[in-house]
């Protein structure tokens, strides 16, 4: 549920880029920490994006300045994700002999009807999984019997090189969890029922970024017709928002399965970190759980708080099993992960090497499984970054509430592909 906030020049700040001349670079780069300290800022997953507003060193005549400033900002607000890569073996991987590939293969196989008629590329580690090797791989897998344990496994390791993932050099990542909330609704708007889930608009495509949250909890959608249900919980609701997926349990008790359709195109703001640098929660004891609390307990101040992150979901019905990832296939608990796609292409495998959390007063779980990236968050940004789906139910919501460790992932590189990794 973190988010990493880094600065990005706001329009009217590079137009008087010259004023680092007459004030000195000492004093600019104190004011880009006192930026970077902020709570809030652009999530990009490019740096390069910071600096997409027509602004030309080249033409301005100012290069060496650009490059102080380039260098500063690296200085105050750390360095940009780097995706890099060394190739490991099987044997390397702790406990890799002890999982159960055979389950692997059958999440691997099902993003191959989505995957197999086209290439996927990984702009920012330069990877690019084209259809040729996709239906390759996809038509061996489909030939190993469900089940067999060891030939699925035997399929991995004659298919894939591993190649064990770093970001400038540092291994180690953060991985979180998500799940499929369940809150309870109505199809029409009434009693307790006040809080809409909405289709996207037809304008959003050609009109990011959107209306924020705020804007939209003051009605900015009212009267378009764009409600598919409604809920009784405002706080879960914004949860759910973040978990991108859900179910909706009626008053007749039948299921309603919602899936994430788009996004506002406005920043995501993550209230843990508002909260922790406000003094409102410790900053160790912050998860779902505790910012839930304080939502609830702090009802006057609870919808301010929550439009404070304007990225806004839209969202719509699924019918059949679900969630469904951005792969466009239903997620598997324990096996499909969340990754930043501008660094790991969909549909490759990775060994995880974590743990998981355990109940109060008890010792973390290790956590040494192959995954399949199957999804991609707005929260999930840098090439060692993963969020774990943990599926639907009082487990799930207390593992991916609870989920916040660091560990390391291996990428399972298919051998077509290996000489693309940057050396």
């Amino acid at each position: 549920m973190d988010v990493r906030a880094r600065y990005c020049f706001q329009k009217p700040q590079l137009e008087n880029y010259r004023d680092v001349i007459s004030t000195g670079l000492t004093d600019f780069l104190a004011m880009l920490r006192f930026r970077c300290s902020r709570t809030v800022a652009y999530v990009a997953p490019r740096f390069s994006h910071c600096f997409a507003f027509g602004f030309s060193p080249a033409k301005s005549g100012y290069k060496k300045v650009f490059a102080l400033l380039l260098m500063a900002m690296l200085t105050a607000c750390g360095q940009a994700d780097h995706f890099g890569a060394h190739p490991t073996n099987y044997p390397a991987l702790q406990g890799w002999q002890d999982d159960d590939h055979a389950a692997a293969l059958s999440v691997f196989k099902t993003s191959c009807p989505a995957l197999e008629n086209h290439s996927v590329l990984a702009s920012g580690s330069g990877l690019e999984v084209n259809s040729s090797v996709w239906q390759s791989l996809c038509t061996e897998a489909e030939q190993i019997p469900p089940g067999d344990r060891e030939a699925a496994r035997q399929f991995f390791e004659r298919r894939f090189v591993p190649y064990r993932v770093n970001n400038n050099g540092k291994e180690q990542g953060l991985f979180t969890g998500y799940y499929e909330p369940v809150l309870y609704g109505a199809w029409h708007k009434g009693g307790d029922f006040q809080y809409p889930l909405y289709l996207p608009p037809s304008d959003l495509k050609n009109s990011k970024p959107y209306y924020t949250r705020e804007e939209i909890d003051d009605g900015a959608l009212k009267g378009r017709k764009l409600e598919i249900v409604w809920v009784d919980d405002p706080v879960m609701l914004f949860f759910m928002h973040i978990q991108g997926s859900g179910r909706i349990r009626l008053k007749n008790g039948k299921e309603v399965r919602i899936g994430y359709a788009d996004q506002n195109g406005q920043e995501y703001v993550g209230l843990g970190k508002i909260m922790g640098d406000e003094n409102l929660l410790p900053k160790d004891q912050i998860n779902f759980f505790t910012l839930r609390q304080w939502l609830y307990d702090h009802k006057d101040q609870a919808f301010a708080m929550m439009q404070r992150n304007p990225s806004y979901v839209f969202f719509k019905k699924i019918d059949g099993p679900g969630p469904i990832g951005a792969v466009g296939t239903p997620l598997t608990p324990k096996r499909s992960i969340a990754v930043d796609k501008n660094y790991i292409p969909y549909g490759l495998p990775l060994f995880m090497e974590t743990e998981l959390p355990a109940e109060p007063q008890e010792k973390t779980v290790p956590f040494h499984r192959l995954m399949i990236a199957q999804d991609t968050g707005g929260a999930i940004r840098g090439p060692v970054r993963a969020d774990i789906f943990f599926g639907s139910g009082e487990d799930a919501e207390y593992l991916a509430g609870y989920m916040k460790g660091h560990g390391v992932y291996s990428l399972l590189v298919p051998k077509e592909i290996e000489s693309q990794l940057p050396h």
